[in-house]
């Protein structure tokens, strides 16, 4: 988890004046969603009943110049690879000129796995997600609630330059643990 140091200012420690003060660090946001992430991820497949085959849905934001078929096809992959079945319905957002947080397809594929039609959400990484960390912590937490969970590509080494520059950005962990 990557950490940041937590200013003086912040710290109430006047009673401690006497000796230095040592530096403090707390998770950083996007460390603390990552942990969090990683923690949904982990309690939703412990609720899978053993030998049950774990089912997911692909989720894609196709900004410009992304070929969503062929980015749907890779996931799709990396789900396989997993032992994971994948749902036949895939989500797809496209940039719009409103609100960077509005992603009507990903609500619909989160409302899915908290249905209890998939048990997840695979996408390529965190720039898929919702823009603003409140927006999706909310989505984590509701899909804590109702045993989902939502999980990124992770590279393969020994794959194409495209899936390996693609596992760079995205290099989060989202699948069992080999």
């Amino acid at each position: 988890m990557r950490l940041q140091p937590v200013p003086a200012d912040e710290l109430d420690e006047s009673w401690l004046r006497w000796r230095p003060v040592e530096p403090r660090f707390r998770p950083t946001p996007g460390g603390r969603l990552t942990a969090l992430r990683r923690s949904v991820f982990e309690n939703a497949l412990a609720a899978i009943k053993p030998g049950r085959p774990i089912k997911v849905t692909t989720y894609v934001f196709a900004d410009l110049g992304v070929d969503t078929d062929g980015t749907h096809a890779l996931l799709a992959e990396h789900a396989r690879e997993r032992g994971w079945s994948v749902d036949r319905e895939r989500f797809t957002d496209e940039p719009t000129g409103g609100s960077a947080s509005t992603r009507p397809q990903f609500n619909l594929a989160v409302r899915r796995a908290g249905s209890g039609f998939v048990d997840g959400v695979l996408a390529l990484g965190r720039d898929s997600m919702p823009s603003t960390d409140e927006a999706y912590e909310a989505y984590l937490h509701w899909l804590h609630r109702h045993y989902a969970f939502i999980a990124f590509l992770q590279p393969t080494t020994g794959r194409t330059q495209w899936r390996q520059n693609a596992g760079n950005v995205t290099s989060d962990h989202g699948g069992r643990r080999s």
